[in-house]
């Protein structure tokens, strides 16, 4: 495109689903610049998170550790709550329709 992107987000989102092909659905999740990595043990974790790792660090990607959040068994992921329990909807996020 001569005159640069016109559709950046989609575009990013794009490449992370090309570069994490081989992982998306086994362990990772993209949306855009979030990745969430999963796994049944911490073991598993780990070796999983190793392998994101150097999959960033091998397409030169960077990852803001400050935004980062390591060995969670439950958290909020795009409006969802995500555990061992399995994945529901945040009550906030249907608040205003349910009432």
């Amino acid at each position: 495109m001569p005159f640069g992107l016109t559709n950046p987000p989609t575009t990013f989102l794009s490449c992370m689903k090309h570069v994490f092909r081989g992982q998306l659905r086994r362990f990772v999740l993209v949306f855009f610049d979030n990745i969430l990595i999963y796994s049944w043990t911490w073991e598993e974790h780990l070796q999983c998170l190793e392998v994101v790792w150097h999959i960033l660090e091998e397409q030169q990607f960077y990852a803001m550790l400050s935004k980062c959040e390591f060995g969670m068994t439950k958290l909020l992921y795009l409006g969802h709550i995500i555990g061992k329990d399995g994945v529901r909807v945040h009550e906030e996020k249907i608040k205003a329709i349910r009432d």
